[in-house]
């Protein structure tokens, strides 16, 4: 099911009409206390709508996408449901499990399916693998948080940063043989992912803490700020309880060491720098700082 702002849902599936299976979608717009079924197949043989997705920008164009006579079909409406046109999917393959659009282009969608993630740039007609690092995602979560599309897998949490590029695996994987969904909470800025197995794991990927004007920070804590880092520059502030040789190091999502602010004799204490990203591309980065045996690190986010 899908919530599509206010009082109206969305939810997608078949009815049954021995010996048909019809593809279906309905909507509520009263939260859910009843509900209309708009049926997008009623042929012969097998029809089934797998996976449905709002555009966030207007919630009367919906897409679906499913089976028509077990082939693969996609679905639109622009008028919240009155009528629908279809679109055979070129390219796409997989049993489609969840389905998003674009925050800000309805042209481009994405789709978790038994073969991996795939991807259209306009509108559902052309379709493309994303990636091979994968082969079967069941759960997609628009993420504006970490301004990325987050992908859960059998192998993992991955992201997709800002749509672009390949996704990459998001830290360690928690064990369990599948991830069935995720969701963020901006309040606690907690990733929550859903297992197979019946389990909830929790991720901290915070985008930051404000701890007033930075004067003064808890012993032990990295900060950076302003956070997310919209401007040029930022600043960074720790504290270290004993003088020792201490590394400072930005670090890309995927671990790769991207910038070194510091490697030197430091004293104990708090220690500040400011630091230049205007050469680093927009998405999620981790500052590391090594003092002896300690390493503490926090995640920080540079938008446009």
């Amino acid at each position: 099911m899908v919530y599509a702002g206010g009082d109206t849902f969305w939810s997608c599936g078949y009815r049954y009409l021995s010996p048909n299976y019809m593809a279906v979608v309905s909507k509520s717009i009263d939260g859910g206390q009843s509900w209309s079924r708009h049926e997008l197949y009623s042929g012969s043989s097998y029809g089934y709508v797998r996976a449905v997705a709002v555009d966030p920008s207007d919630s009367d164009k919906v897409f679906a996408i499913g089976y028509k006579n077990s082939s693969y079909a996609f679905f639109k409406t622009v008028d919240g449901g009155s009528s629908w046109s279809e679109i055979v999917p070129t390219g796409y393959t997989g049993t489609p499990y969840d389905m998003e659009v674009h925050p800000t282009d309805p042209d481009r969608i994405a789709v978790a399916s038994s073969s991996g993630l795939y991807a259209t740039s306009d509108g559902g007609l052309n379709w493309a693998k994303v990636t091979s690092s994968f082969s079967y995602a069941s759960d997609l979560y628009q993420s504006a948080e970490l301004n990325a599309l987050i992908v859960s897998t059998t192998t993992g949490i991955w992201l997709w940063e800002n749509w672009s590029g390949y996704p990459v695996h998001w830290g360690e994987d928690p064990g369990v043989a599948a991830i069935n969904c995720v969701v963020t909470c901006a309040e606690d800025q907690t990733l929550y992912a859903g297992t197979a197995g019946g389990a909830v794991w929790a991720s901290s990927f915070g985008v930051g803490t404000e701890y007033e004007t930075h004067s003064s920070i808890p012993s032990g804590e990295l900060i950076v700020w302003p956070n997310p880092v919209t401007g040029g520059s930022a600043s960074l502030k720790f504290t270290i309880a004993a003088s020792s040789n201490t590394s400072v190091v930005v670090h890309d999502i995927t671990g790769r060491a991207v910038q070194i602010l510091s490697s030197r004799f430091l004293s104990a204490g708090t220690h500040e720098f400011r630091f230049d990203v205007s050469e680093l591309s927009s998405g999620i980065y981790f500052m590391c700082v090594q003092s002896g045996s300690t390493t503490r690190s926090a995640r920080f986010v540079i938008y446009p």
